[in-house]
């Protein structure tokens, strides 16, 4: 298993790991010492969980464009993607 393959792996693994993450942090806080869960607390926790779900998605679209610029430098045969150029539709005989 090469470098990339372990990291795209990671990477998948994260897509579902995430989301649980924000359920298990939630859920502490709402079981937290009311002394310790003020209003303030709550709202600083909704900002820092917004940017985290804002920057999680904007990775995923950066890892997409990123896999899909790597799948493309393939020679057309090789290419796995419903995402292929022109040069190669053409030379599969895609376009007329």
């Amino acid at each position: 298993m090469s470098v990339l393959d372990v990291l795209l792996l990671y990477l998948a693994c994260g897509a579902a790991s995430f989301p649980l993450t924000i359920m298990l942090v939630r859920g502490a806080v709402s079981v937290a010492a009311p002394s310790r869960a003020t209003p303030a607390f709550h709202r600083r926790l909704d900002i820092a969980m917004g940017w985290a779900i804002t920057i999680w998605i904007l990775g995923v679209f950066a890892f997409y464009v990123i896999a899909l610029m790597i799948e493309r430098q393939k020679p057309c045969e090789g290419q796995r993607t419903n995402q292929l150029t022109y040069e190669c539709k053409k030379y599969l005989g895609a376009t007329p």
